[in-house]
Order: C-alpha cells, then sequence, then structure tokens
C-alpha cells in the first residue's frame, strides 16, 4: 500500500510541474555559411608527433602517421588527382613506403584515393567487414539515383564559384573536372574490434555504427590520438542524408561517441573539418556533440508515442540553445527537421498513422482535383504566380507540383519552378539543401549537359566483383519487355572458372552462382569482357563478333536477356 501511495504522489508531482519555453538558437544565414569557408584553409597539419592531417584538399581529410620506417594513411581522399597532391607532400614530410591503408568506411570521398597510396608499396588495406559490400551498393545497383541526388546535393552540377563549401568540406572532387577514381578493395577486415603494430605503431580499430554502419574509429593509444572518421565533425552530424541512404541508426551513433569519450584521447582527428587537442576540450566537445544527437532521437521518439506524425515532429524538433549554439552542431549538413523524419521512418516505416495518407489519391486525380478546386489551370497557374510575387515561394513551388503533372513540358511552368527553387537557394545556409534548391533550377535549364557523378573506368570496373556486376542485371529487368519471356542461360568465366546461372522468368531474373541444367544458351568469357559489356563499354553484339564472348546455343536467347534490361 506505502508503494501505491508513493507511486502516486510521484505521477501527481511529475503532472503538476511546471513547463519551461525552450529558448532555442538563430537560425543561420547564409552569411554564416560564408564565415564557415575558413574551417577548410588548405594545409597539412602535425596534429601531434609523427601525425599529420590534409585539410581542404578535397571534401574528406586524409592523415598520414609516420612509423619507424613505414607510414600509415588513414582515409584516401576521393580521387586520383587530389591523392596525388596530397601524397606528394606527405612524401616531402616523410617518403618512407606505405604499409598500411585504413578506410573509416565505405564513402567514395574517403577509398577513390586509395590506388596512389598504393603505388610501389602494394600496402595492407584495413575496413570492416562490411565495407566492401557497401561499396559495391553504391557504385552497383544505387549508381544511377545516388549520382543523381548526390550531385545536386554538393552543387556539382553548379558552376564552381557558385559552391561556397559543402558544410565538411571545400567541394567534393568526385566527378568534378574529369577526376578520376581509383578504388582498391580492403585486404584486411574485421567486425567487433582489431589490434595491430605497423611500424613500431600500435593501433586500435573500433566498430563505431554512426553516419555508416561500416564505420569505424582508430585508435592510437601510444599517442592518444583518435580518428573518428565521420562519426564527428563541426556542424550537426547527417542524421540523415538527402542523397540517400540506409537507416542511420541514431542510438548507435550515440554509443559509439561515448566508446570515443571514456578513451579520454588528446588528440581528434576527424575526416572533416580541423583537429581538436586538449583532452578536457575533446571530452566536453564530444559529449555536446552526443547529447545533440541523443536529444533528436529520444524526443522524436516521446513525440511519436504522443501520436504525432514525421511532418508534425519535424515542424516542432529543435535543439535547445545549449546545444544549437556549439559551433559544432551548426546546421551546415545534417538537420534535426530531416533527422526526426529518418528516426520515424527507422522505427515505424513509411506509414504515418493518419488514414487519409494510407492509400492517397493518385497523383494525376489529385493534380486534376486540385486544379477544378482553384478554378481551372489558368487560374492555378495565376495562383502560383501571384504567390512567388509575395515571396512565398515554397507554396509556389508546391503548386507548380500539380500543375507540371497535367502539363509537363510547359514553359511558363518551369520557368515559375526554376525561379522558385532559385530563390529557395539563396535563402538556405545548409550547403545540402542550399545545393540541392540550387542545382533542381539549373536542371531545368534546356542547355544543361548532365554530369554522371559516380561514371565508372574501365579500371574501376575490372576491380568491381562480378557478382555484384550481376546484381546490377536484376534491379535492371524491364517488365514491359520481359513478363512474357521464360529463359535460362549458363554464364561462365573462363578466367576465374566462375559459373551463374541465370532465369529470366516472366519479369524476374533470378541469379545463382553455380550450373543448372538445362541452359538454352552458355556464354564463355573472361570477367573484363563481360563486365565491359554489362557497363556499355563494349557492344554485346560486336564482342561476340570479335569472339572475346563466346556463345554457344541460342544467341537469340541471349540477345533477348539484354534487351530486357535496357530501358
Amino acid at each position: 500500500m506505502k508503494i501505491y501511495i508513493y507511486l502516486l504522489f510521484f505521477f501527481i508531482l511529475i503532472s503538476c510541474s511546471e513547463e519551461i519555453e525552450i529558448e532555442t538558437s538563430l537560425p543561420s544565414t547564409p552569411e554564416d555559411l560564408i564565415q564557415h569557408t575558413s574551417e577548410f584553409q588548405k594545409e597539412v597539419i602535425e596534429v601531434t608527433d609523427g601525425v599529420h592531417m590534409a585539410i581542404g584538399f578535397a571534401l574528406a581529410n586524409a592523415m598520414m602517421v609516420e612509423g619507424e620506417d613505414s607510414n600509415i594513411i588513414i582515409d584516401t581522399t576521393g580521387t586520383v588527382e587530389t591523392a596525388r597532391e596530397v601524397k606528394e607532400i606527405f612524401e616531402l614530410i616523410n617518403p618512407n613506403p606505405i604499409s598500411a591503408i585504413i578506410y573509416t568506411h565505405n564513402h567514395g570521398d574517403h577509398v577513390y584515393g586509395a590506388s596512389v597510396f598504393a603505388e610501389d608499396s602494394d600496402p595492407e588495406i584495413y575496413a570492416h567487414s562490411s565495407t566492401e559490400k557497401y561499396i559495391s551498393r553504391v557504385i552497383g545497383i544505387l549508381r544511377p539515383i545516388i549520382s543523381s541526388r548526390s550531385g545536386k546535393m554538393f552543387g556539382n552540377v553548379l558552376p564552381n564559384e557558385d559552391v561556397e563549401n559543402n558544410g565538411i568540406g571545400p567541394f567534393l572532387e568526385i566527378g568534378k573536372d574529369g577526376r578520376t577514381p581509383g578504388l582498391l578493395y580492403p585486404t584486411k577486415v574485421f567486425e567487433d574490434k582489431l589490434e595491430f603494430e605497423v611500424s613500431g605503431i600500435k593501433v586500435v580499430l573500433y566498430h563505431a555504427p554512426g553516419e555508416t554502419n561500416d564505420q569505424l574509429f582508430v585508435w592510437l593509444p601510444d599517442k592518444k590520438a583518435l580518428f573518428p572518421g565521420d562519426n564527428f565533425y563541426k556542424t550537426f552530424p547527417n542524421l540523415y542524408t538527402i542523397r540517400g541512404t540506409p537507416y542511420r541508426d541514431l542510438a548507435g551513433w550515440v554509443n559509439s561517441i561515448d566508446m570515443m569519450r571514456y578513451l579520454e584521447p588528446e588528440h581528434l582527428i576527424p575526416s572533416h573539418t580541423r583537429p581538436i587537442s586538449g583532452k578536457e576540450e575533446i571530452y566536453k566537445t564530444l559529449t555536446t556533440y552526443r547529447d545533440g544527437i541523443q536529444y533528436v532521437h529520444d524526443q522524436t521518439i516521446r513525440m511519436m508515442n504522443l501520436g504525432m506524425g514525421p511532418d508534425e515532429i519535424a515542424e516542432k524538433i529543435s535543439l535547445p540553445k545549449h546545444l544549437g549554439d556549439s559551433p559544432f552542431l551548426k546546421e551546415f549538413y545534417g538537420s534535426p527537421e530531416w533527422s526526426a523524419r529518418n528516426v520515424f521512418s527507422g522505427y515505424l516505416g513509411w506509414f504515418d498513422g493518419n488514414p487519409s495518407t494510407l492509400k492517397p489519391l493518385p497523383r494525376m486525380e489529385e493534380a486534376n482535383n486540385i486544379i477544378a478546386l482553384a478554378g481551372g489551370w489558368e487560374k492555378l497557374f495565376s495562383i502560383a504566380e501571384e504567390s512567388f510575387k509575395k515571396e512565398q515561394y515554397q507554396w509556389a513551388l508546391q503548386l507548380t507540383d500539380y500543375l507540371l503533372l497535367t502539363k509537363p513540358n510547359n514553359k511558363e511552368t518551369n520557368i515559375l519552378r526554376q525561379s522558385c527553387l532559385q530563390a529557395l537557394g539563396e535563402r538556405e545556409s545548409n550547403p545540402n539543401s542550399r545545393y540541392f534548391y540550387l542545382s533542381s533550377a539549373a536542371l531545368l535549364d534546356e542547355n544543361y549537359k548532365q554530369n554522371n557523378l559516380l561514371a565508372p573506368t574501365q579500371e574501376s570496373i575490372n576491380k568491381y566483383p562480378i557478382e555484384a556486376m550481376l546484381e546490377i542485371l536484376k534491379v535492371s529487368v524491364v517488365p514491359e519487355k520481359s513478363i512474357e519471356k521464360d529463359i535460362q542461360l549458363l554464364f561462365q568465366f573462363t578466367d576465374t572458372g566462375k559459373k551463374f546461372s541465370l532465369f529470366l522468368r516472366k519479369g524476374v531474373l533470378e541469379i545463382q552462382p553455380f550450373e543448372v541444367a538445362g541452359s538454352s544458351v552458355q556464354v564463355l568469357a573472361k570477367e573484363e569482357d563481360m563486365k565491359a559489356v554489362l557497363t556499355g563499354f563494349k557492344s554485346l553484339p560486336i564482342s561476340m563478333v570479335t569472339g572475346s564472348i563466346k556463345v554457344n546455343g541460342s544467341k537469340s536467347d541471349l540477345l533477348s536477356l539484354f534487351s530486357s534490361v535496357r530501358s
């Protein structure tokens, strides 16, 4: 009975407690983004004895740790050209060979310069066991959409002078000015923790999920130096990235930062933005950073449990002033609003709980209804145009969605939409949203030429696993071209001995890594020749004529398969 009375008193006390209005920070401005550029002054910094950071050369930093007779590289920048520039400076500091390269995670701006650093050294390449899978996923089945959205987010479709900085670095060099990737796959992988020694340097790698599931951090215990990868940088983190990503687990991210905090590092050397030295300062900064992430996670969950949907939560979520005022949580990359939507989706999926969104009207039907409600297409256009003149740019932009659904090639509407996007972009201080708006406006220009951010080279294709490349075929099947087909083929690779059975069955492509009897055609080729055909570097018919691809059986079935995976 006493316990019941105590609990009743406790809940009455809580319910009667006074609510305090949470004070928040002032939003950043485009001028603040300009000032943030100073973070990326181009230089090589010696953070502590024998530990060097190259910042400002690329989106991501590259680090060199000097050993007794060889060196370690942590992250490699994003292209051959930027890696070459950094490597030449590192060699002036210490010309010893490189015996180890460490990838903090799979993102291209950290791994695509590896071939340069590996020249003449044949180093081991360390990474988490899942890194190769995520590299292959991005440059494989998701390459078209990731390339398109990344190009907008980083402003690679804009003139160089229109990109102030990318929040975590000066610019994304991948796909820019003809630069090329130089990817190497990991040779040493681990699951949770790996300890080893290289040229007298003790190294500990910890799996630390955060910005990516394969994220790791590097700990040099003798130097008290910690390399957090992308789990920490001087801006509010990309708890969700608008280019698209698997769910980023905020609770796991907080745990990873706590692992770092309690090692009590004296030097914190991130893969983006500048280093920090001083044990107390690092501990304080990491504490603020993890609290910012946990606040967004916990408050989103609290509002979810109150029955709010993602739109309502995104409208309400913001950091309290003591967190939002931190220079390490300014919104120059991620956003609490985007992050809250990510948390909602990660825990509950796409459905917001509102029955009206469970089976919404088809978009075209909704557009026609809105147009009729406005009094006709011309009337809705006039409303959108008037909204733009009143500087109601977001509303005008949303109205152009309806207008263009029904008249997609209307020139006046496209000009209005372009103007809305331009105006919204110029107001933004967050570079991700700023450049996404401005890039989307640029793409509406009829003279714009497409830039393929992740366009593969023949050299990079040859390194790409054939298994992952065949996965691309599965997600490229066009139902309208294959719904009546039932074909079985066998691919045999003469250089590796691998065999794959392919079944194109009424709009679905099944691929098995072994031979199944009954194929109507057997295809013999080297892996590199088939990769060239799959990626469009070589023509299938010409390859068949030259003999680089040999076909036994029904050539028409082989051609029918390939015609089914072309949009």
